[in-house]
């Protein structure tokens, strides 16, 4: 390859030198005057050299100018969009508020924002039809109403209190408890479990619970006196079993006429009877009549909204394997008169007891409750919520992580994400690895390491409303049409 020509090399360097120093008065605003070309940004009123000459501001007239016809126009330079709000990330804000960000890489919790947005645009317009149901179902903490109980005040606290939801005929165990409801029922019932003793149809209602009679035997509902909570109903829904040979109940309401019901039908068929009353304080009793066996499931007292109601579906020794017996399009009907928008699944408390975990039969158990929910409840968001933290002591009498909890949390993760549904992690929300020896320390946790006080629980509660209510915000911020939440109500 040739060299370049001498004079070349001269020329580049000359038109180099020159450059340079033509930029050397843009390097300071001192050297503004030796500027040749001046942009039109680059004037500053302390420099009068930028401008030319000083002269003095023309002196105002009196008088008034005439004006021609007006409009005003927006064009995409001097008006915002139709929608000014900014995309907001989930993860940061549920830090921000204290707690962790629920995981959804599908857009799985959409259905159940859907309905949140509406609950909250219905208490500008009145819609009384707009009522978001939570369905939470799961072992011991759910059914002694602990975590579910925070979460349904701090839900009916901040959106609207549609009435408590669903509540078991009566207790099937002793741990059984709802806040928030005054309940109780006679003997004479009998009852079958999923977590045992079984039924043979696998018609187990919507908490897993199936209690009969043939006798007469009662169960009562109603509101409290007490409290800031659990004050109105307008409605009661008794849910039971049309079947052959069915006998009958009665709802019974103080101040009205006994609403009697057949249970008698050609085939084995989910129901549900209503019975209104206004607004506010009531009692329902449910009695049964005779002439058959009786066949119910619970009973939901709810209110016209809008609002939000949260039913706890706990069993003790609830474990996800366990719902295998259940017949899926019987939970379908029972998910079908029930309408959630968000059904949550927390287990794994008394998975961790075993010592180890079978990680394929596991991921087989787990993911066919998944998607038996799925098909239960179609129109509905599903989360998996993961187990609480759990301690042990070592050798040398300290509290550690027991391990099967870290797995089991990470395979339910996996689980949730190869399902296509959401996530959250109560572990991580509650501190991660180690923190249930803090709780202990706290009295957040009772000493059996496992279960929280009930102080504990409303922080978990708390933790966890912080996340969906946060969850909601991150999703209204990309959906126009979604109402904005007041971050600053409760």
């Amino acid at each position: 390859m040739s060299e370049a020509h001498p004079l070349a090399r001269k020329t580049s360097r000359a038109l180099a030198v020159m450059l340079a120093a033509l930029l050397v008065p843009y390097a300071s605003p001192k050297l503004r005057k030796l500027r040749v070309v001046h942009a039109p940004w680059d004037h500053t009123e302390d420099d009068p050299s930028a401008a030319g000459p000083v002269t003095a501001a023309p002196a105002a007239t009196l008088g008034e100018s005439h004006l021609g016809a007006t409009e005003n126009n927006a064009t995409v330079t001097n008006a915002l969009t139709d929608d000014s709000r900014q995309a907001l990330d989930a993860e940061e804000l549920a830090r921000a508020a204290g707690s962790v960000a629920i995981e959804d890489e599908g857009g799985e919790m959409a259905a159940f924002y859907k309905h949140l947005a509406r609950t909250i645009r219905g208490a500008q317009t009145h819609d009384t039809g707009a009522v978001t149901r939570i369905l939470h179902y799961g072992d011991s903490v759910i059914a002694s109403d602990y975590v579910s109980g925070t979460m349904r005040r701090r839900m009916q606290e901040r959106f609207g209190d549609a009435g408590h939801g669903f509540i078991l005929t009566a207790n099937p165990w002793e741990w059984y408890f709802h806040n928030d409801v005054d309940h109780r029922a006679s003997d004479g019932w009998s009852m079958s479990r999923i977590t045992g003793p079984l039924v043979k149809d696998g018609l187990y209602g919507l908490g897993g619970v199936s209690f009969h009679t043939a006798m007469t035997a009662t169960a009562t509902f109603g509101t409290v006196s007490r409290g800031e909570h659990g004050k109105s109903v307008s409605r009661f829904d008794v849910y039971y079993l049309e079947q052959p040979g069915g006998g009958d109940f009665q709802m019974e309401i103080k101040g009205q006429e006994p609403v009697r019901i057949s249970t008698r039908g050609d085939a084995k068929v989910s129901r549900k009877a209503s019975v209104t009353v206004p607004d506010g304080a009531a009692t329902m009793t449910l009695r049964t009549l005779g002439g058959g066996d009786v066949r119910t499931f619970g009973v939901v007292m709810e209110r016209d909204g809008p609002g939000v109601t949260y039913d706890a579906l706990g069993a003790l020794g609830g474990r996800a394997s366990l719902w295998h017996v259940m017949d899926a399009d019987h939970w379908k009907e029972q998910m079908a008169l029930r309408d959630p928008a968000l059904v949550i699944i927390q287990y794994g408390t008394n998975e961790s007891e075993d010592g180890g975990v079978n990680e394929p039969q596991y991921r087989t158990f787990m993911g066919d409750l998944i998607d038996t929910l799925k098909a239960a409840a179609p129109d509905a968001s599903i989360l998996v919520a993961s187990p609480l933290d759990r301690a042990e002591k070592d050798d040398s009498g300290n509290l550690r992580t027991v391990k099967v909890i870290v797995r089991l949390v990470d395979l339910q993760e996996e689980i949730a994400k190869a399902h296509g549904v959401a996530f959250f992690s109560t572990f991580k929300a509650m501190g991660g690895k180690g923190s249930m020896a803090k709780w202990v320390q706290k009295g957040l946790a009772g000493s059996d390491l496992t279960h929280p006080s009930p102080a504990g629980a409303t922080v978990i509660g708390d933790l966890f409303f912080k996340s969906l209510v946060t969850g909601y915000d991150a999703w209204a911020s990309i959906n126009k049409d979604a109402p904005v939440r007041d971050a600053t109500a409760p």
